[in-house]
């Protein structure tokens, strides 16, 4: 009896054994998956070739040409300023805004509150290439193509308000009540106690919309024929489509358009994963 207990606890344990071996492993190959398609990319930034399939990478076949041909495209800095001040200011509006918005939302009582929620929310489903058309008739009546406000204004979404209701619905209706007490407004309310307890959902809305704006291609494109009002993303695939058999300098564009998304998230990526959870997104 004490034999066959002894290799059923053995044929357990090899049976976890595996399991754990099993989930390495899976995690392992999509660890990999995830990452080699950078470093491809990294890699082949360096390089001058029409193969994607040129995997010899020899320090004497790797130069920084691919980079100083883009660092000298005739108005770079216009279009990494452009990209830089749509970002930024998109943004400090879309966290206004959202914030604003989600505080009226979880806070104020006024009729029709979670009917007009539960709209805003249905519009989250709709394709932001359906409203391209109605938009760019908006802006083109309004006189704003080719301008700032063309590329800034639409930032602020429904998502955005979204994760700002759900993080300002934890805040205790105590808080809010007694600074009413004590002869408090709403916007006094709102900028003295609301924002700075859901701060680490406003890091992580603020991560979302700046590489949700530096990325943005469609609309960019669509609202601005302007060269001096083009971002980075439309500069860099001009240039890709003029050089277009050439794999590295593709890679390179790829790699420049890439990293300022990519060192924001990693400077905030504590503070985004603290907002995700506030916000009521945790997995």
């Amino acid at each position: 009896m004490k034999d066959i207990d002894e290799m059923t606890d053995t044929i357990e344990l090899l049976k976890k054994g595996i399991k754990t071996i099993i989930i390495y492993v899976v995690m392992l190959a999509i660890i990999v998956s995830s990452v080699v398609p950078f470093v491809y990319m990294f890699l082949m930034s360096f390089k001058s070739t029409i193969n994607a399939y040129d995997f010899d990478f020899s320090l004497e076949k790797m130069s920084l040409i691919q980079y100083k041909k883009i660092f000298a495209l005739n108005g770079f800095e216009r279009y990494i300023f452009n990209s830089v001040y749509v970002a930024v200011v998109g943004v400090i509006l879309t966290v206004i805004v959202c914030s604003l918005a989600g505080y009226a939302f979880a806070k104020l009582n006024f009729k029709g509150n979670d009917k007009l929620f539960l709209f805003l929310i249905l519009t989250m489903i709709v394709p932001s290439e359906v409203i391209i058309v109605p938009l760019f008739l908006i802006v083109k009546n309004l006189g704003w193509l080719n301008t700032f406000k063309a590329l800034i204004l639409p930032l602020p979404t429904a998502f955005g308000v979204f994760i700002m209701r759900q993080a300002i619905l934890d805040i205790p209706e105590d808080l809010i009540n007694a600074a009413k007490i004590d002869g408090c407004g709403n916007l006094r309310i709102f900028f003295k106690i609301v924002l700075p307890m859901v701060k680490s959902s406003v890091l992580a809305l603020s991560i979302f919309t700046f590489v949700g704006a530096w990325n943005n291609f469609l609309w960019p494109l669509v609202s601005c024929t302007k060269t001096e009002m083009k971002t980075l993303p439309l500069a860099l695939s001009m240039m890709k489509t003029q050089y277009n058999t050439d794999v590295g300098l593709t890679m390179a564009c790829a790699v420049i358009n890439f990293l300022p998304p990519f060192i924001f998230y990693v400077l905030m990526q504590s503070k985004f994963k603290q907002g995700m959870t506030l916000s009521g997104m945790k997995g």
